[in-house]
């Protein structure tokens, strides 16, 4: 038993021993915090892309409500005149209308994907440049670790370093015109 005993005090100490580098280390950690979503949503270029988008996309959902009033017209004068109409002439304009529905559609959809195509390229660029940025401070200011905040990635985080202000105002002054894309 007490060869049990003996072993289990040898491998405690020596536990101990391998551990005590990695104590030692563990203290001189700096981390650092960064909320990139609020970053997104905060800088000046951000909100800057979020207005030429929503410019844009208002342009653009003008002239499908335009279309869908045209078809809406279409549909009221068909719904009218059915009745007189012969079957030749209903057929053609069942088919215009059919045809201005998918034309409405297919508007509707390349809309979406370039508009969700922009912002994908500007929140990009964005995040790129954020990246910079933090890589900046991490580096000039001997952070060990620099961790996003915002995807629910920490769970807990004993640092109070939130760097994301600093972020922010950094990335304000140093992008001051149009975001660039390309």
């Amino acid at each position: 038993m007490s060869r049990v005993l003996h072993r289990a005090v040898v491998l405690s100490f020596f536990g101990l021993w391998v551990a005590s580098p990695m104590l030692h280390a563990a203290e001189g950690l700096k981390i650092g915090l960064v909320d990139f979503q609020k970053s997104i949503n905060s800088v000046e270029q951000g909100k800057r892309a979020k207005e030429s988008l929503k410019v844009e996309f208002d342009t653009k959902q003008k002239k499908l409500d335009l279309q869908q009033e045209e078809l809406k017209k279409l549909k009221e004068d068909f719904d009218k005149q059915k009745l007189a109409l012969s079957e030749q002439a209903a057929r053609e304009k069942e088919k215009q209308f059919n045809d201005k529905y998918m034309e409405l559609q297919k508007n509707i959809g390349t809309y979406r994907q370039d508009i969700a195509a922009r912002e994908a390229k500007m929140t990009g660029q964005i995040i790129q440049n954020l990246k910079q940025i933090v890589g900046e401070i991490g580096k000039s200011e001997k952070y060990t670790l620099v961790v996003e905040r915002s995807q629910d990635a920490v769970l807990y985080a004993e640092s109070q370093d939130d760097l994301t202000d600093r972020v922010i105002s950094t990335y304000n002054k140093r992008f001051t015109g149009a975001l660039k894309t390309d």
